[in-house]
C-alpha cells in the first residue's frame, strides 16, 4: 500500500495524496517548530552511576531544577537529605512520602536548614559533624535561589542581608565552609562532588570586594538582576577558591583529596524563579506569562532538562582526575567571560571579606537572640507571677484560709455548709451499713452451728 501512493505520487505529483493541502500548510510551520524546540532543550546526559548506598545533601530540592534532581536520584536509589525551611511544613511531609512512594525509596529524608538564616545553618551543621565516625556524603548539591521581580522593594533576611544575597551566595559558603571538615574526613577512596547552579545573569553583576553580602549599597529596585547576577558570580569566584583550599589542605593519611567543586549553568528553564520574574510578582504578569506560554515552552528548557547537565556534573569520570572550579553547561565545559573568575587574589579577597563579615553577622546575632531570650524569659515569669496573684484574688487556692474571699458574693461559708453535709451522709451511709454486716455474720455462725448437729 504506501508503495503504490509513492508511485503515485511519483508519477502523478503529490496532489493525489489525501489531505495534501492540509500538510503543505501546516508541516512546515510544525517542523520549524520541533526543530526549534530539540535545539533549545539541550543535550542529555548520557553517562550512568549506580548510586545505590550513595549519600546526597540537596538544597532547593523541593521545586523547579531540585525537584528534578531529587527525582531523578531517588529513582536511583540514592539516600537523600533535602535541607528545608522547616520540618514542620505539612507539604514538605507530603513531598517525601510521595517520594518514597513513587520510588520505593524509604532513605529519603529532610533536615531543618534555612538559607536565609545563618544561625540556621550552623545548628545543622553541627548536628551533622556532631557523629563519630563521620557522616558519609558523597556529593552536595546546591540548586536553592532567591530572585525577585522587577519594582520589588528591598527584602532582608533575619541576619540583615539582603535576601537574594543571602540565599544564593552567604547560605551557601556559610554551609559548604562549615561542612568542609565532613568533606575532607571522607574515605580516600570517595569521589565526593559539590555541585553549585549559576546563572548566565553573573555577566550583568556589579561586584564590589569590599562589601560582598551587599550591606552598606542602595537596592536596584528597577534592576533586580544586578543583585542576583552579583550573587551568581560571587559564588562561582567562592567555588574556585574553595576548591583550591581543600587541595591546599592535606589529609591525614596523606592520600590526595577527591573532593571536586564545580558550578553548573542549567540554561534558560520555566523554574517557579523565571515566572515570578517574568510576571513580575502580579496577577497582570502572570495573565500575560500564560499567554505567551506556548512561546516560552519553545524556547525555555523544563527543569528535567536543565538537570540534565547536573546529572553530568554528578556522574561523568572525567571530573574524578579534572581539578575543581569547572563551569558546565549543556553537558560540555565551557568558559565565562568575566575576568574576576580568572582572578585568583581576588578571589580570596573575596573569601576571606566574606569569612570576617559572616562572623561579625553571627557575633552580633547571638547577643541580639541572647537579649530576646533574656526578654521573653523575663515576660513568661511575669506573667506566671500574675497569674498566680489574678488566682488568690478570685479565691482558686490550694490551701484553706479563713480570710479568702468567696467566690460569688452573699455566698460566705458556702463551702463549709457543702463539707460538712457530705461528710454527715458519708457517716449515715457507713452506720447503715454496719447492721448488715453484723446480721451476716450471725447467719453465718447459725448455718455452721445446725451442720454440726
Amino acid at each position: 500500500m504506501p508503495l503504490n501512493i509513492i508511485g503515485s505520487m511519483i508519477m502523478e505529483g503529490p496532489d493525489v495524496l489525501p489531505g495534501w493541502e492540509y500538510i503543505a500548510k501546516y508541516a512546515p510551520p510544525l517542523a520549524v517548530i520541533a526543530s526549534l524546540k530539540y535545539y533549545f532543550r539541550g543535550r542529555t546526559n548520557t553517562w550512568e552511576r549506580d548510586l545505590h548506598g550513595k549519600v546526597y545533601i540537596v538544597t532547593g530540592g523541593t521545586s523547579g531544577l531540585g525537584a528534578a534532581v531529587v527525582d531523578d536520584l531517588a529513582a536511583r536509589g540514592a539516600q537523600i537529605i533535602l535541607l528545608v525551611r522547616s520540618t514542620d511544613d505539612f507539604w514538605t511531609a507530603e513531598y517525601i512520602t510521595d517520594l518514597r512512594e513513587k520510588h520505593d525509596n524509604f532513605l529519603i529524608y529532610a533536615e531543618e536548614c534555612d538559607l536565609a538564616s545563618l544561625y540556621s545553618i550552623r545548628k545543622f551543621a553541627t548536628k551533622w559533624l556532631d557523629n563519630m565516625p563521620p557522616r558519609r556524603v558523597d556529593a552536595v548539591v546546591c540548586c536553592a535561589a532567591e530572585s525577585l521581580p522587577y519594582g520589588k522593594e528591598r527584602i532582608n533576611s533575619d541576619d540583615g542581608i539582603e535576601i537574594q544575597t543571602a540565599v544564593n551566595y552567604a547560605g551557601h559558603f556559610h554551609l559548604l565552609t562549615l561542612l568542609a571538615p565532613s568533606l575532607k574526613a571522607q574515605l580516600a577512596d570517595r569521589d565526593v562532588r559539590v555541585i553549585l547552579t549559576t546563572c548566565m545573569s553573573q555577566s550583568m553583576a556589579v561586584f564590589d570586594v569590599d562589601d560582598p553580602l551587599f550591606q552598606n549599597k542602595r537596592y536596584p529596585t528597577h534592576s533586580p538582576w544586578k543583585v542576583f547576577g552579583t550573587s551568581k558570580l560571587q559564588l562561582g569566584m567562592f567555588a574556585k577558591e574553595f576548591q583550591r583550599r581543600l587541595l591546599e589542605q592535606p589529609r591525614k593519611d596523606g592520600q590526595p583529596s577527591l573532593v571536586r567543586v564545580n558550578l553548573v549553568n542549567p540554561g534558560l528553564m520555566r523554574s517557579p524563579s523565571t515566572k515570578r520574574v517574568l510576571t513580575f510578582g502580579s496577577l497582570v504578569g502572570l495573565l500575560i506569562y500564560l499567554l505567551v506560554w506556548p512561546i516560552l515552552w519553545i524556547f525555555l528548557k523544563s527543569p528535567v532538562r536543565g538537570a540534565q547537565s547536573v546529572f553530568y556534573a554528578l556522574m561523568s569520570p572525567d571530573f574524578e582526575t579534572r581539578d575543581g572550579g569547572n563551569f558546565i553547561s549543556d553537558c560540555e565545559l565551557y568558559h565565562p567571560a568575566r575576568h574576576e573568575l580568572e582572578d585568583e587574589d581576588l578571589q580570596k579577597q573575596l573569601y576571606d571579606n566574606t569569612e570576617a563579615a559572616i562572623a561579625k553577622i553571627e557575633k552580633e546575632s547571638a547577643i541580639r537572640r541572647k537579649k530576646d531570650e533574656a526578654k521573653t524569659a523575663k515576660k513568661q515569669e511575669k506573667q506566671g507571677k500574675d497569674n498566680k496573684d489574678d488566682k488568690q484574688n478570685v479565691g482558686i487556692t490550694t490551701t484553706k484560709n479563713e480570710d479568702d474571699v468567696p467566690l460569688f458574693p452573699g455566698m460566705k461559708g458556702l463551702g463549709d455548709k457543702l463539707a460538712a453535709k457530705n461528710k454527715n451522709e458519708a457517716t449515715a451511709t457507713s452506720t447503715s451499713s454496719q447492721p448488715n454486716k453484723t446480721n451476716s455474720k450471725s447467719k453465718a455462725k447459725g448455718n455452721k452451728k445446725k451442720k454440726k448437729t
